[in-house]
């Protein structure tokens, strides 16, 4: 398949600069076999600090899978060339409804489908940088994250979360 960009847009209201927490953050998607064009049945977890060994001593991997139906490896590895640790989604982004890569992945034998933000997360107040380090999200929750900036009085929140996958 090569290599896809995972991006994303949202409403953001009083925030910005979202962006996962950690280099560890468990990125979840949906993939499918580039052979086959079966789906994986389940939301998958990728780590990009994780690596699993791949079968034929091939090297390694961030994520491999072997498709149930026609018995082929694939893997996934996340493209160190792409600085995740700088990407964020800022309020101007959201005010222009703009797409903003997170990550860029490298895809052998299977293909991201979708993405869901599920998990930690962290912004700061667009006016007042009052740091927000534990903001949830999930496509399972449609009203997305609130809470109140205290500094500059007004109500925070990040809602409308949807991703894309394309080619890099």
């Amino acid at each position: 398949m090569g290599k896809l960009k995972i991006s994303f847009k949202a409403t953001l209201e009083n925030v910005t600069d979202l962006h996962p927490i950690g280099d560890d953050f468990n990125w979840m998607f949906r993939i499918k076999c580039s052979s086959c064009h079966e789906e994986h049945p389940n939301w998958i977890g990728i780590d990009a600090t994780e690596l699993r060994p791949m079968s034929g001593s091939r090297g390694e991997a961030n994520f491999v899978w072997k498709c149930t139906l026609c018995k082929r490896e694939s893997s996934i590895n996340f493209d160190n060339s792409f600085n995740r640790a700088k990407a964020v989604y800022t309020l101007e982004d959201s005010d222009a409804q703009k797409f903003a890569t997170m990550a860029v992945v490298e895809c052998r034998g299977c293909e991201v489908i979708e993405f869901d933000p599920k998990g930690t997360w962290a912004c700061k107040g667009a006016e007042s940088n009052t740091p927000f380090p534990e903001v949830e999200l999930s496509l399972d929750d449609p009203d997305g994250w609130t809470d109140y900036d205290e500094k500059s009085a007004e109500p925070v929140s990040v809602a409308e979360f949807s991703s894309k996958i394309e080619r890099a």
